[in-house]
């Protein structure tokens, strides 16, 4: 793909999640179950799907109704395609794929099979016609499918609140094994309260006979994305029989097009989802019609560049010896191989033991764990061409004979130079940080590979624990007290028979299968094919071995297997890197400070891989995710912070606590229809009906009833709710959650104002606009600088002309429609300013308001000397960015940050003004909101509150920046301005 066209995230962005109507926020989106919540990358991506959908259901030219024309849909297809503007041309499905189809009449068959249900316009179907789609980019291991679930839950909620169209809903996975996985999900899910109803595609008719949807039960059919065709047999549907008129809301999972029978399916979900929509699951996308839907891009390198991953070490060299098994140089080189990796294993295991010692945490990181993952298993051709048997035999020689130390020396003397190198890295850079463990990997003896690997630092012979089914083969050292490996493949009873006759056998002590407790177990290495990777998360896996592992599947195998194995859980329940959570939380004080080079370990995965087609793939697999993503730009970094006297000025934020809620000041709004029904409902509903369907005690159901007959509740004619059962849910959510109220100052922290380092560039774009970076930041020179300068123009070192041109530098440069520039006073150079139109660049200073108040603010300093001591701003983001002013909004009858565009900082003497502006301070009721939250928080009798902090007296201020602000009320007409001077100006 020579360039990737513009994400739906990056559309759907552009609108406001939290500018919603209630009805179309994520019901209760952090939980999923009475054991889970969603991560804040997990809610994201139900936000940008509800984004999509209001997009999609509610375009004014568009928005849909009850009984509406029949023709609306495709006018809804039409202005949701119009959002992509030329993103979306040259995508279209040809009825002939070459001039030699066209000759011959060989027609597409994904073209026939649209063609048949969508109308085409000569020969071809323009990709708006099925462009009623979004896809959810997702790494393996992130919880995709917790994600589906709960958007299943809140297509539920928009279609009981009649905000989108009736349809039923349909799950398509490609394998049993991910269906149960969802089933397994589901039935977690259905703890919360609400039921969803997991039925097989086949069943549809009959259920459609028997049941009537309530509003706590969800049907959701599902089916095999694999068996859908255009036959009807004992296990395909032809999905003629099921389309439904196309009114489906289809949820993909790992179900997007590859081979030309995939293609087709394809065609066949289009079809059945004309009329409801398409959402599409999976962690590898590289076709550019799943890529332009993308509405949340969360992929391998995203989850590792987050630090939600382990990073990925590849070693470049090949295992070449375990292609040709044949004579005794080659078995000699094999046992090498497998003590490489054994070794860099045993590193990672010991070097886990020491960090849990020395931080007295014995939940510190994970048990480390080494996957084998073979092409083989085969007992039926030679032994020499079973893969699994081969590395087993290797593994088995090792535990009950001696390891030859001469090899072990050479071994590490290998890994080491493979250290040095690097290899290839995905995510951190690490190879810097694994050279900073050469000594400790020098100090690794014979034993401690034992001891790691096997359980016992003695050798001694292996004996093999037979699992209650037969799909497992545990193995044990006679002298150790635990099994240590593991082999999972289809059928263990050939191996038993054939290749593991006159081992001592005995029976598994334990019912449950060794596999499923593999998390809490002290088995170090599994071995098997490609059958056991699926429907099995884990933080263990540290070292993955692919041996022989090619073809034409591997690429997906690759990505699956190492995604399964990519998950990192520093502490339980916090699944980030140290780097993170010592930057980011309060564990800092409980883990302590430890280095980079101590962490590397556990949190690489390292692989291995016997042939240049296997790391080929994982290769292709990992540059294919770099080219699809936007790429952090580099070199935009903190602007020095400005002296009082000597000493950095202090930049000061507010900070917030939890408070007792004033349910004078922030009351529930509803109409007065909804008041009178939800007051006659709880009358003549019992107390003991409450007390036994919801679990509500007398206390909380008095509270309910005094919201609503007390006065507590604010009359708003356009508030109607018509589910009173959702209608309580809210009621109930906004009676538990506290108030907000100010804790006095803190100082700006590392992580408040992070913005500027998730700068993102379409990877096309990059190099051109970090040059301009550079070009803004070599005309940045400090005093120190020019000096040196100065002295070698007298030395003649260098000309005038360069002196010149170097002195005088540049504080702008252009590039498309963008402005790259340093602005006096900011936290952060350069600056990136561009138009509300640019979609190749995210999170620079783009709307507006925004530029046009920056380019004010310059224009009135160029003329003006100002009276503080030392002043400094910067532009908040309100995705990345901790600062804000908490207010209650009405609209939404919840709490909300109200995250101001920029924010200044000013001092004199021991005066100190923290003032927030807002370009974007539009004059309606939301604005309002905003302001009250202002005040109730940082005014008293009308004047700004003085906080005390390190000598300094703090006030904070606010101002709506605009120019055109029309008629105002008169109780806030004082917070809008329309020029930078009041900003500067002092109480």
């Amino acid at each position: 793909m020579n360039t990737t066209p513009l994400l739906e995230e990056t559309i759907v962005q552009s609108l406001n999640y939290g500018d919603l109507p209630e009805t179309w926020r994520v019901p209760d989106a952090e939980r999923f179950s009475q054991q889970k919540t969603l991560y804040d990358y997990q809610r994201s991506a139900l936000e940008n799907a509800a984004r999509a959908l209001y997009l999609y259901y509610k375009e004014e030219t568009s928005a849909y109704q009850l009984d509406e024309a029949p023709n609306a849909n495709e006018q809804r297809k039409a202005d949701f395609a119009d959002l992509y503007r030329s993103n979306i041309e040259g995508f279209s499905i040809p009825q002939y794929e070459s001039k030699a189809d066209r000759r011959n009449q060989r027609q597409n068959p994904v073209f026939r099979i649209l063609s048949e249900f969508i109308a085409s316009q000569g020969e071809e179907i323009p990709y708006r016609y099925i462009i009623n789609r979004m896809c959810f980019w997702m790494a393996t291991g992130s919880g995709k499918t917790l994600v589906m679930i709960k958007l299943i839950e809140y297509l539920h909620c928009l279609q009981q609140h009649r905000e989108i169209p009736s349809r039923n809903i349909l799950v398509l996975a490609p394998s049993e094994h991910l269906l149960g996985q969802i089933r397994r999900s589901i039935e977690e899910f259905n703890q919360t309260g609400l039921f969803i109803d997991f039925v097989p595609l086949r069943e549809i008719h009959r259920v459609r006979q028997v049941r009537l949807e309530t509003s706590d039960v969800i049907t959701v059919y599902y089916h095999r994305s694999d068996n859908v065709s255009d036959v009807q047999k004992e296990s395909l549907i032809d999905y003629r029989r099921y389309e439904n008129d196309g009114k489906w809301y289809i949820l993909l999972d790992e179900a997007h097009k590859g081979e030309k029978e995939d293609s087709k399916r394809q065609a066949y979900y289009a079809v059945m989802a004309r009329e409801g929509f398409l959402f599409n699951f999976s962690a590898t996308f590289t076709d550019k019609e799943d890529i332009v839907t993308t509405v949340n891009e969360y992929n391998l390198q995203k989850f590792i560049e987050d630090r939600r991953g382990k990073n990925i070490y590849l070693n470049e060299k090949e295992f070449t010896a375990f292609k040709d098994r044949s004579d005794e140089v080659n078995r000699r080189e094999r046992e090498g191989i497998v003590l490489k990796s054994l070794l860099t294993f045993a590193c990672v295991s010991r070097r886990v033991s020491e960090l849990r010692e020395k931080t007295n945490i014995p939940e510190l990181y994970h048990l480390p764990l080494m996957l084998t993952l073979v092409n083989s298993v085969n007992t039926n051709v030679e032994k020499e061409r079973n893969d699994l048997w081969a590395f087993f035999q290797i593994l088995r020689g090792m535990a009950s004979g001696e390891m030859d130390e001469d090899l072990f020396d050479r071994t590490k003397s290998g890994l080491i130079e493979d250290w040095r190198n690097g290899g290839f890295v995905f995510g951190e850079s690490n190879a810097e940080h694994l050279g900073k463990n050469e000594s400790f990997l020098r100090e690794m003896t014979v034993a401690d590979v034992r001891k790691a690997v096997f359980l016992s630092c003695k050798k001694g012979a292996l004996q093999l624990i037979r699992s209650r089914n037969n799909k497992e083969l545990a193995f044990q050292l006679k002298n150790a007290d635990s099994p240590f490996a593991l082999i999972r493949i289809g059928d263990t009873s050939k191996w038993r028979r054939e290749l593991l006759a006159g081992y001592e056998e005995t029976a598994a002590m334990q019912e449950t299968s060794y596999f499923d407790g593999l998390e809490q177990s002290p088995i170090t290495l599994l071995m098997g094919s490609r059958s056991f990777f699926e429907s099995w998360d884990s933080n263990r896996p540290n070292v993955i071995n692919y041996i022989n592992i090619g073809g034409g599947d591997a690429k997906k195998f690759v990505v699956q297997s190492i995604g399964r194995g990519v998950r990192i859980e520093t502490l339980p329940g916090k699944r980030r890197r140290y780097s993170f959570l010592f930057n980011n939380s309060n564990e800092k004080a409980k883990i302590g400070e430890l280095h980079d080079g101590e962490v590397v370990l556990p949190e690489t995965l390292f692989l291995f891989a016997t042939n240049r087609n296997a790391v080929k793939s994982v290769l292709e697999v990992l540059e294919t995710e770099k080219i699809a993503m936007f790429k952090k730009l580099d070199g935009i970094e903190r602007a020095p912070v400005p002296t009082i006297d000597g000493r950095e000025m202090l930049l000061l934020i507010p900070k917030y606590r939890e408070a007792e809620k004033d349910l004078n000041q922030s009351k529930f709004a509803m109409s007065k229809g909804t008041q009178r029904r939800f007051s006659r409902w709880l009358k003549g509903t019992s107390d003991a009906v409450f007390m036994a369907r919801d679990g509500f005690d007398k206390e909380r159901l008095a509270a309910l009833e005094g919201v609503v007959q007390n006065g507590k509740c604010k009359i708003q004619s356009e508030k109607d709710y018509a589910r009173l059962p959702f209608l309580q849910e809210r009621l109930l959510s906004y009676l538990s959650k506290t108030g907000k109220a100010t804790d006095g100052i803190r100082d700006l922290g590392d992580q408040d104002v992070v913005h500027f380092r998730e700068i993102r560039v379409l990877r096309e774009h990059v190099d051109e606009i970090q040059g301009k970076i550079d070009e803004v930041k070599q005309g940045q020179l400090s005093d120190q600088d020019i000096s040196k300068l100065v002295q070698q123009l007298v030395k003649r070192e260098i000309g005038r002309d360069e002196f010149d041109q170097r002195v005088s530098g540049k504080n702008e440069v252009k590039h498309r429609d963008l402005i790259i520039k340093k602005i006096i006073g900011h936290y952060y150079f350069p600056v990136v300013l561009g138009n509300e139109k640019v979609n190749y660049i995210r999170h620079i200073i783009k709307v507006r308001s925004e530029v046009e108040f920056l380019n004010s603010l310059e224009d009135w300093l160029e003329s003006r000397r100002l009276s503080w001591d030392a002043w400094m701003f910067t532009k908040i983001n309100e995705f990345w960015d901790k600062i804000y002013i908490p207010y209650y909004d009405e609209e939404i009858n919840d709490y909300r940050c109200f995250c101001p565009d920029f924010v200044f900082w000013m001092c004199k003497g021991n005066e100190y003004h923290i003032v927030f502006v807002d370009p974007k301070g539009t004059v309606h009721d939301s604005a309002y909101h905003k302001i009250d939250g202002y005040q109730r928080l940082f005014e008293e009798n009308g004047k700004p509150k003085q906080f005390k902090y390190r000598g300094l007296n703090v006030r904070v201020r606010l101002w709506m920046f605009n120019k055109n602000s029309g008629n105002l009320p008169e109780q806030y007409r004082r917070f809008y301005i329309d020029s930078p001077d009041r900003i500067f100006e002092s109480c």
